[in-house]
């Protein structure tokens, strides 16, 4: 772990300089959190599933104040970043290190320490090789490039986790309102749906997601937010055009409870 001055004056420590630079583009620059009618009020409540190092949790510490923030990070490494980062800028947020699921318990998360932002509960070396070398090819880098840049980055260590449901942390917290359900998980996404019960539904009002449609997880993705509620927005970043993963906004209907 490293120390850096983010461009907009910000330091974050950080695991790796390029996932940081592309979290700082798609995050603060694209404001990729804050598109199709999500917004955040003064005294709101986040949960940031699968924060990472916590570029996304200064974000929405920096975007709106007096922010009450719930970031989980399962591997050991980002974790500890995390951690120094909410403590750094005197975030009020409470970390966790765990995944997020529709069942609890312990589970095996790959991690890739030299790609940590695709580590996940379901890692496929290959598939995110190949997805790793379009999107570095779609981005200008010389193909001849590429072949150097892939070498070893996406070797995978695995680490035993805790599992816990959104409904568990809901309960311990006496979380009251998620007024902002973000979710980047890599494949897990929909399983951090499920592990809402149905009574705590209708304290979550809006959601943003990173989905990977493998096997109609889009649509079953969606289905699920339109039953219990809300409006949906799908969009697909164009250096992701291609590939399975799309981003997926979701706000509660007005007078919509469940």
């Amino acid at each position: 772990m490293q120390l850096m001055k983010l461009p907009n004056g910000l330091d974050i420590t950080q695991v790796s300089t390029g996932e940081t630079a592309l979290l700082y583009r798609d995050i603060f620059v694209e404001r990729c959190y804050m598109q199709h009618g999500i917004q955040l009020a003064p005294g709101d409540t986040v949960f940031d599933v699968g924060a990472n190092v916590g570029m996304s949790t200064l974000f929405f510490h920096t975007e709106c104040p007096n922010l009450t923030i719930h970031a989980f990070e399962p591997a050991p490494v980002p974790f500890a970043a995390l951690t120094k980062n909410v403590d750094m800028h005197g975030i009020r947020a409470s970390v966790m290190r765990c995944g997020l699921s529709d069942h609890s318990g312990t589970g095996r998360f790959a991690y890739y320490p030299d790609a940590t932002v695709m580590s996940g509960f379901h890692a496929d070396p290959a598939v995110e090789a190949e997805l790793t070398r379009n999107f570095l090819l779609k981005s200008g880098v010389e193909e001849e490039d590429v072949d150097d840049m892939l070498e070893g980055r996406h070797t995978l260590e695995e680490i035993e986790c805790e599992i816990r449901t959104l409904s568990q942390v809901i309960a311990e917290h006496r979380v009251t309102t998620i007024d902002l359900l973000k979710v980047d998980v890599e494949k897990s996404e929909l399983e951090v749906l499920r592990g809402l019960a149905d009574s705590d539904w209708p304290r979550v009002k809006q959601v943003v997601a990173e989905v990977h449609d493998q096997d109609g997880a889009l649509k079953q993705f969606t289905a699920l937010l339109e039953n219990h509620g809300f409006t949906i927005a799908v969009e697909q970043d164009e250096l992701l055009q291609g590939t399975d993963i799309y981003e997926a906004f979701a706000v509660r209907k007005e007078g919509m409870d469940a």
